[in-house]
């Protein structure tokens, strides 16, 4: 018997205000909000270094609302280092978009890949204090001018994401740490489907296509997903 979506416990996804002083904070794929008149913020118990693909990966499947990581050229991990001990308490990766287009169209002067790139992940856990996160994507792009980047394109994503329960995933963002670090807002990107598993994950349009590309353990993306929508029903 065919999978039938049910009705979804919920009728409306409204976008994320973009004004407010609360910084946006995950752990275990969860939200949490940090108020910046908390402050507490200290430059002096944070270092922010070049991490390993692994360490990066396993940061972003666990506390990102996406679970998921994408194709990084360039990682970077927030350390806090106050208590005698190096503690992991962000990452922040850099990479290629499914499309080049997306660097040529922003910044057509540079070379994709090399000379720009895009934020694709950013995540920071609840125990960061407010403003941290613009401390260090600053530091960040003053690795990236080091290494011959030249350009950054980010998106943020204000509308909500739910699973098909209901249970909210990501409340939305609408990139205030782009603005606090004079990035330079370019309008809106072309609207799209988004095609939403029920645990909230969002279906790759690669791995839709039946894209060979390996997601883990040792089958190709195609048959792994079509054994999880054949026993699940999908988010539309």
């Amino acid at each position: 018997m065919p999978a039938v979506q049910q009705a979804l416990p919920f009728d409306d996804l409204p976008e994320v205000p973009t004004a407010s002083p609360w910084c946006q904070r995950w752990r275990e794929r969860t939200h949490s909000w940090r108020h910046v008149s908390e402050g507490g913020f200290d430059a002096r118990h944070y270092e922010v270094e070049p991490i390993s693909e692994k360490d990066a990966e396993a940061f972003v499947r666990t506390h990102h609302y996406s679970a998921s990581y994408p194709a990084a050229v360039r990682r970077f991990g927030l350390y806090e280092v106050s208590a005698g001990e190096r503690r992991l308490s962000g990452v922040a990766v850099f990479g290629v978009p499914v499309n080049q287009a997306v660097l040529t169209r922003a910044l057509p002067d540079l070379a994709p890949v090399t000379e720009a790139l895009e934020c694709s992940r950013f995540v920071l856990l609840d125990e960061c204090p407010g403003n941290s996160e613009s401390w260090f994507l600053a530091r960040c792009h003053t690795e990236l001018l080091a290494a011959g980047v030249r350009g950054v394109v980010s998106f943020a994503d204000p509308v909500p994401r739910r699973t098909a329960s209901g249970r909210l995933i990501m409340p939305g963002h609408c990139g205030r740490i782009y603005q606090a670090t004079n990035g330079i807002y370019a309008g809106r990107a072309t609207a799209r489907t988004l095609k939403v598993l029920p645990d909230g994950t969002v279906l790759n349009s690669g791995v839709r296509a039946g894209s060979p590309t390996l997601l883990g353990g040792g089958e190709p993306a195609f048959q792994q997903v079509d054994r999880t929508v054949r026993a699940c029903h999908p988010m539309v």
